[in-house]
């Protein structure tokens, strides 16, 4: 920023002045001060030294006969008179060997790091032959002692103190005066400066007008002279640019009018303009936006002229049945390509000629065909605008598909209400069925006629249990109870076991180690065998089905559970005769079977397993070639881990003995448990309500003779469940060994039975085998 001249430029010069030459005086002041303080104290410390000197001399001398004669009064008289001199802080006499005779302290404080110290030696007086007589030489002799005199320097510094003050207010007075008599003089010669720049301000700040005064004829009076003419020109040049300036204004005023006028006209010129613009723009945009409108609507548009030429069709038109614009010349074309039944398109021009001419028709409901042959089912609608004809076309495939899954969902519902009864009453049957074969076996002997039959009744109630198995698939409680499984080892025993003595060679490409689930190991194999099966039956004359399976398969892609993050994928390819089309869409329904023999349960049960675990099923067919079935289940993370076998079978042997409490609504199961029991060395007591079970446990506890074990049935009809009285009795003798049974083997409680209290689970129909192990191995 640039200075402003003026008053504070000349008093800084003025102050700096004075400042510059106060300080230099100042400065010469102190350094005479301190010069003279030096000198000073370098003469008071000389004349100290010299007057302890002559001191010390003077004791010596006196000391030196009793000193001699180690005269200690005498000695100590001299050394109190010398130290009655002003500023005497000790007086020491020694002798030669250093011991003190006398010794002399000042009373006043001493200050040890600063005194004046002289020692003298004390010499004999020495006897030197001569002709006359011997005289004594003073100084001479030997040496016989030492006197020691240390002097204070409090009072010359007190001195030194006193001339320094002195001298400060002399310089001060002197520096004061020379300073109060340079101010008028540094004035006089600023003066004139002074003048010159307030004038030179005055024309800085645009005021030619003012002159600066001419105080004298030396330099800065000529200096001031020449800025006078200065100002006086400039003065000139301000008045006539003003009056130029005047003139341009004037001018540029007019010029602006001008302009402005012509701006306004251009204004409304382009006003008009961009009116027409946007006008045109609008109807543009309202076009393109109600074409891209049409684009991205789901449904499909068309519009034709009067004569009935295609002109626009939108983009889902084009995707979902697959005829382009240029495909396309007319309705009638239209027609005979998505109608290609005749008398079916005949009937649907018909009714779109009635519409149209009703101006608002109903819509009309059609089955179209597509360009790759697919059909589907839309909803036709149409309206004129003017000189076109507007064709709406909404696709329901979609929503048909889904109003059938949702009826297949409702048939696998109402079939599992009902399944579930079935199969738990025909369990429990089937419990007393086998049970008894299963003891009669026991009782007539391995080698009795009899026993060939038995094993053909046995075999005949387990494919009865495994069909009443198959049916729980389907009940609303028969979810599965899952656990992690290893998949492979599932499903090569599957793969094993239907195939064993058939003709169809089984061909498996399983990585080593497959992710590890968490499924029902029973349904999986079940799922399994019965795809399998399936694919063997496709087969009559032999063939080879191949399974794989893979992680993180794109097919595995469903929109009822949604797109699985980590999933396994296992694919069954079979060279059978394939699926029809038409059987595609039925081949998953309860009861739906192209053959005669067979029950139509099958893979129905597989789609009922695999949707309970998550997971979904897919079918891809060619009729001669074959058919892949892809099951698609979600991983738990980790490689599969070995799941436990079965106990082995045990022989029907006689138990521990005691007494086993049973609690089963059917008399048939009741009857078969204390029949085998007994005949196994046991007491039992049966009960058909579990009241009645609570109430005979309470009592034999009571009386100190618990029941060994307890067999409760899981459902009681009416009454109290096997987990309820469980609870009861386990609240009465918290040691109780139960054991829960049930028709229902899916019921969670049989999965995690210790969880309520239980210590085995055996899933009816049982034989006797079964409850004797699972009897003994709760007591060891």
């Amino acid at each position: 920023m640039q200075t402003q001249p003026g008053s504070s430029r000349t008093g800084s010069l003025q102050t700096t002045l004075f400042t510059i030459f106060t300080v230099v005086t100042f400065l010469i002041s102190c350094l005479f001060i301190t010069l003279h303080s030096f000198d000073k104290a370098s003469t008071l410390r000389r004349h100290a030294k010299k007057e302890v000197h002559l001191l010390a001399r003077q004791v010596a001398d006196t000391v030196r006969l009793a000193l001699f004669a180690e005269n200690v009064d005498a000695l100590v008289s001299v050394a109190e008179k010398a130290g009655q001199v002003p500023g005497i802080a000790r007086v020491v006499i020694r002798t030669v060997d250093g011991r003190v005779l006398a010794r002399f302290e000042s009373r006043e404080p001493t200050h040890t790091g600063d005194l004046i110290s002289e020692t003298q030696d004390v010499l004999s007086l020495a006897v030197e032959p001569s002709p006359e007589s011997a005289l004594p030489v003073p100084g001479s002799g030997a040496l016989i002692g030492t006197v020691q005199i240390e002097r204070q320097t409090e009072d010359l510094k007190l001195s030194l103190y006193h001339d320094v003050l002195v001298s400060g207010l002399l310089t001060l007075c002197f520096w004061l005066a020379v300073s109060g008599l340079s101010l008028p003089v540094l004035r006089r010669l600023t003066r004139s400066y002074n003048a010159l720049v307030k004038g030179v301000q005055s024309i800085e700040e645009g005021d030619y007008s003012s002159r600066i005064e001419v105080l004298s004829n030396d330099e800065s009076g000529r200096v001031a002279q020449a800025f006078n003419g200065l100002a006086q020109t400039l003065e000139q040049r301000q008045t006539e640019n003003q009056r130029l300036h005047r003139q341009l204004v004037s001018s540029i005023e007019m010029e602006v009018r001008a302009k402005e006028e012509l701006s306004q006209t251009n204004e409304l010129l382009e006003q008009e303009i961009t009116e027409r613009i946007h006008a045109e723009q609008a109807a543009r945009t309202s076009e393109q936006a109600l074409k891209a409108l049409m684009d991205v609507m789901p449904v499909g548009v068309l519009t034709a002229d009067q004569k009935g030429r295609v002109q626009y069709l939108n983009g889902f038109f084009a995707e979902c049945f697959g005829y382009g614009l240029e495909e396309i010349g007319s309705i009638e074309e239209w027609f005979a390509r998505v109608f290609p039944d005749p008398e079916y398109c005949r009937a649907m021009s018909l009714a779109q000629a009635e519409s149209l001419a009703r101006q608002h028709g109903d819509p009309l409901e059609a089955r179209v065909t597509c360009k790759d042959g697919r059909v589907r089912q839309v909803i036709m609608s149409n309206q004129r605008h003017g000189d076109q004809t507007i064709f709406i076309v909404i696709d329901l495939t979609d929503r048909e598909l889904i109003k059938e899954q949702s009826i297949k969902v409702q048939k696998l519902e109402s079939l599992g209400v009902l399944a579930g009864g079935i199969a738990h009453n025909f369990n429990n049957a089937l419990t007393g069925v086998l049970g008894f074969i299963s003891l009669a076996a026991n009782l007539v002997g391995s080698g009795h006629c009899a026993q060939e039959y038995l094993q053909f009744a046995t075999k005949a109630s387990q494919r009865a249990a495994g069909m009443a198995k198959q049916l729980l698939t389907f009940a609303s409680g028969g979810a599965p109870v899952k656990k992690p499984v290893a998949l492979g080892r599932l499903i090569e025993e599957a793969v094993s076991l239907t195939l064993n003595g058939s003709n169809v060679r089984p061909e498996l490409k399983l990585p080593a180690e497959l992710p590890q689930i968490r499924g029902d190991e029973g349904q999986l194999i079940q799922a399994f065998s019965n795809i399998v099966l399936n694919a063997m039956q496709a087969m009559p004359e032999g063939g080879t089905i191949t399974v794989r399976a893979e992680v993180g398969s794109r097919s595995c892609k469903d929109p009822n559970h949604g797109n699985l993050a980590t999933y396994l994928s296992i694919s069954f390819t079979d060279q059978g005769h394939g699926i029809a089309e038409a059987d595609l869409s039925k081949i998953f329904d309860p009861y739906f079977s192209t053959k005669q023999t067979n029950t139509g349960l099958g893979l129905a049960s597989v789609h009922s397993i695999i949707y309970k675990h998550g997971g979904h099923l897919t079918v891809e067919s060619t009729v001669g070639v074959g058919s892949t079935f892809t099951i698609c289940l979600p991983v738990s993370g980790g490689a599969g881990e070995p799941v436990a076998e079965a106990a082995p079978a045990t022989l029907f042997t006689a138990g521990p003995g005691g007494t086993v409490l049973i609690l089963d609504d059917e008399e048939m199961v009741r009857e078969f448990s204390r029949k085998t029991l007994g005949f196994l060395g046991y007491e039992v007591v049966v009960c058909a309500e579990g009241a009645e079970a609570v109430e005979a446990y309470r009592a034999r506890f009571e009386a100190g003779q618990p029941f060994l074990a307890g067999i409760l049935d899981l459902t009681i009809p009416g009454g109290m469940g096997g987990v309820e009285v469980a609870r009861k009795i386990l609240a009465i003798d918290p040691a109780a060994r139960l054991i829960v049974s049930s028709g229902y083997s899916y019921d969670p409680v049989m999965a995690r039975h210790k969880e309520y209290g239980f210590c085995a689970a055996v899933a009816k129909p049982y034989k006797a085998e079964e409850l004797s192990y699972e009897l003994r191995l709760l007591h060891g």
